[in-house]
């Protein structure tokens, strides 16, 4: 069923000017790279944001660290979209790259976790050393392996890591 809504999906986009293409892409990597953002604490606002990426203009009020954060959730989107073909089989060095992308010039660790976190609001406690951590990241990459769906590997890796918290966080810094 998702293959045929895909194959739909592609000959229509084949027939929908490139322009209005570009402009709709242009409009969601806005909004990924807020909302990502805004989920790590950013206060930036929809509007702001959309000015620092279209124009490279901070928000006046703001720490200089949270248009960083946007930038930085915008260019690794565009690296992802530039190395499609690469992440269709995604590997631990893929996830390292895309973190250290994301946490760039903004002080935090990269790569694994290496003490334990809470998930406010909840009993729930992620694994709390980096060698339970790094076995949780090779079962996530191995399971993958396997499946052909690019949106459900991106599914995948958006709930296990969210869930498992394997890398460090801007929350984490922050707090």
């Amino acid at each position: 069923m998702f293959e045929q809504g895909k194959t739909k999906l592609k000959e229509k986009f084949k027939k929908t000017d490139s322009s209005l293409l570009r402009r709709e892409l242009e409009r969601f990597t806005i909004e990924l790279s807020w909302k990502s953002s805004q989920i790590e604490g950013n206060t930036y606002s929809l509007l702001e944001a959309e000015e620092l990426i279209k124009n490279k203009k901070q928000a006046k009020g703001h720490d200089k660290s949270e248009a960083i954060m946007i930038l930085n959730h915008k260019n690794t989107f565009d690296t992802i979209l530039a190395k499609k073909d690469s992440f269709k089989e995604i590997s631990i060095a893929d996830v390292r790259a895309i973190h250290t992308e994301l946490v760039r010039d903004l002080g935090i660790t990269t790569g694994v976790r290496e003490s334990g976190v809470g998930i406010t609001g909840t009993k729930y406690l992620p694994l709390d050393n980096k060698w339970q951590i790094n076995e949780a990241l090779k079962k996530l990459v191995n399971q993958t392996k396997n499946v052909q769906s690019v949106p459900e590997i991106a599914l995948i890796f958006l709930s296990m890591l969210s869930y498992n918290r394997l890398t460090t966080g801007i929350k984490e810094h922050q707090g």
